[in-house]
């Protein structure tokens, strides 16, 4: 151990054995994946920013390393080597899932594989898709949709396809590391940011005087009642899933039969869940934040009603995000203008030093601790231009305009930023967007300036990379670092940990996944959706091309004007309970299926710091992080035991 700027710093961190056994974990993560999600349909491995799987093979690890610990001393873990496992594993978990292969590989073989003579989609764009970014055979895509016998994959068609996606891939998770760099000690260090989301994990893997024993977490009673409560409920539960005659400890709740009506039928969906997971992370938050989050779930389904009250027309948003509003997708675009805007604006003395180091010397009057930053972040500046730079170039390099690339690039990299921002302020278990970079361009310039080109290129980007973000891997490198901080780790040794898990994952993921399709068939996995879905939309995108929408440039002005004022009376006043954050979150899919569970961990903070006081929230938390444990411990035995029954009890799903 040796000091750092008044930290202690563990040098043990990036040994081979922690390599070694965080490489093993993500390629069994890689084997496992498309068998669990898709043949088995059990409760993804890595569904949200707090990954069920990876927590329990990191609890498995801790046992196995104090067990280990009095035998072979040598084998155990220390503190700084099970942050690097949970590093490798967090970032890279969903790779193999949402974040790449279950959306783009499918995606890239639908155009030839779902085109008919009365979808007509050969003349409407196959010629506006160049010949080396698709596995363009009609041979290809159906043995990826219908399976082959054999088994056998045909590789010819895939390499170049898959070389240049997976390096649009890593363009894109190398800026995401970037702007965390950039980002982190901001977060971290200046505005200390909550980090729900680590702090079980912090507590699970303990500090390093607990290398010889369990973790004093794990000796706390009243942990192990609230893990008793959650365990039993699941227990109960998931043997009701495979055998009817056990007792269904009911959860899942709906308002909608009592919604029938106009105008309450706008109010549809109202799903009232009970995750106790969520009620635990909830109960983690600031006040001001959960309540916020609610409330404007609330104050949507408000503004719904009362549209329908009045008359007005509410199309639901274009394209697979229908399953919200088309005005409020738009206010959210706003809401994401002015939050990135006041991310930077937080950060500006930080960010300015950093851009004048791209040009000048670290200033020697600076501690070598702020050096280490600067120096850092000076070069993760240099790194997230020349990342964004490749993407622009990509596009470019597959046809899409300049200005559409350029657009689209930024305004990705703001969702991620947002989202991450979401993740580390709010503990939001699954970010989902309620609209994408060229739902902001169609708006702004209408389908026909954008033109045919532009929109299909875009359909393949959008579907691998920017239609689902519940798995968005910059919030988990956010996390780790958060992690890391409270281990007190060397930051670089975690960092190429990660970035070495991900180039490797990429392509054993890829294989594994082409491999099991072929043999099986990606109708048969439930993937035919996946890669379809995508290309009808822009099917009917090119058949009625819309307009400008002045009335949604009207509602991404309002986003605007509305979150601007939230900011400025969250900043100025007190006794403000709202917090901007709120703005940003009001229709999203995720918040919708945990809102009763979001409200119910906010009630139970109320009460308890109204009633008891700041002792007795601080003697409550262990109960709160029981009830997650709890939850995904017996989780993970069910995604076990469905492995081999061929059916799987889910949790955490809508």
């Amino acid at each position: 151990m040796r000091d750092l700027g008044g930290a202690t710093i563990a040098p043990e961190s990036l040994t081979i054995k922690a390599i070694a056994i965080g490489l093993i974990c993500v390629i069994c993560f890689c084997i496992i994946t498309p068998y669990n999600n898709h043949y088995v349909r059990n409760t993804y491995l890595a569904s949200n920013h707090l990954p069920i799987g990876p927590l329990f093979l990191l609890v498995c690890l801790i046992c196995i390393s104090v067990g280990l610990r009095r035998q072979i001393p040598k084998l155990s873990l220390s503190t700084g080597e099970l942050v690097v496992i949970w590093g490798m594993m967090s970032v890279s978990a969903s790779i193999p899932s949402k974040a790449f292969v279950e959306y783009l590989l499918p995606a890239l073989v639908a155009p030839y594989y779902f085109a008919t003579p009365e979808n007509q989609w050969h003349q409407l764009f196959h010629a506006y898709i160049p010949i080396w970014l698709t596995p363009e055979n009609i041979v290809t895509a159906r043995g990826f949709y219908e399976g082959i016998d054999s088994g056998k994959i045909l590789w010819a068609p895939w390499i170049i396809p898959l070389l240049i996606w997976m390096l649009y891939a890593l363009s894109l998770y190398g800026a995401m590391i970037c702007l965390n760099i950039i980002l982190r000690h901001q977060w971290i260090q200046n505005e200390r940011m909550t980090f729900p989301l680590v702090q079980l994990p912090a507590e699970i893997i303990g500090l390093p005087q607990d290398s010889n024993r369990l973790p004093t977490f794990f000796k706390n009673r009243w942990m192990w009642i609230a893990f008793a409560i959650a365990g039993t409920l699941h227990l109960f539960n998931g043997l009701h899933f495979y055998f009817p005659q056990v007792p269904l400890i009911p959860t899942r709740f709906s308002l909608d039969p009592f919604l029938a009506e106009k105008p309450f039928s706008a109010i549809r969906p109202l799903p009232l869940d009970i995750h106790l997971s969520v009620i635990g992370i909830t109960y983690l938050l600031a006040e001001q934040v959960s309540f916020s989050i609610w409330f404007f779930y609330l104050f949507y389904k408000f503004e719904c009603f009362a549209f329908s009250s009045l008359g007005w027309p509410m199309p639901n948003s274009p394209g697979e995000f229908g399953f919200t509003r088309s005005f409020a997708s738009h206010q959210e675009m706003g809401a994401f203008l002015v939050i990135v805007c006041l991310i930077g604006w937080q950060a500006r003395k930080r960010l300015l030093v950093t851009m004048k180091s791209m040009f000048s010397a670290v200033s020697k009057n600076r501690t070598s601790n702020d050096k280490e930053f600067i120096s850092d972040e000076h070069w993760a500046l240099w790194g997230l231009l020349s990342m964004l730079l490749l993407q622009i170039m990509l596009s470019q390099l597959m046809g899409i305009s300049l200005w559409v690339a350029l657009s689209i690039t930024l305004f990705s990299a703001i969702m991620w930023v947002i989202f991450t921002w979401q993740v580390s302020s709010a503990g939001v278990l699954i970010v989902h967007p309620t609209f994408r970079p060229m739902m902001m361009l169609r708006t702004m310039f209408g389908d026909r300036r954008i033109g045919v080109h532009n929109l299909t290129l875009n359909t393949f980007q959008a579907r691998g990379f920017r239609t689902d973000l519940t798995q968005l891997t910059m919030p988990h490198v956010m996390n780790t670092f958060k992690l890391s901080n409270e281990k007190k780790t060397k930051r670089m040794p975690l960092l190429m940990a990660m970035i070495s898990a991900i180039l490797i994952v990429l392509p054993v993921s890829t294989y594994f996944f082409l491999r099991f399709t072929y043999r099986v068939g990606a109708n048969t996995l439930g993937l035919s959706w996946v890669g379809r879905t995508g290309f009808r939309v822009l099917e009917s995108r090119l058949i009625y091309p819309a307009d400008i929408d002045p009335t949604n440039l009207g509602f991404i002005l309002l986003g605007v004007i509305s979150t601007l004022s939230m900011v400025v009376m969250y900043h100025q006043f007190l006794w403000w309970p709202l917090h901007p954050i709120g703005c940003t979150t009001g229709s999203s899919w995720g918040i919708q299926m945990f809102f009763l569970s979001i409200f119910l961990g906010w009630l139970l903070k109320y009460l308890t710091l109204k009633h008891s006081g700041l002792k007795a929230y601080s003697r409550a938390r262990p109960i709160f992080l029981g009830l997650i444990l709890g939850e995904y411990i017996i989780g993970a035995i069910w995604i076990i035991i469905g492995l081999f029954a061929g059916r799987g009890y889910r949790i955490l799903t809508a």
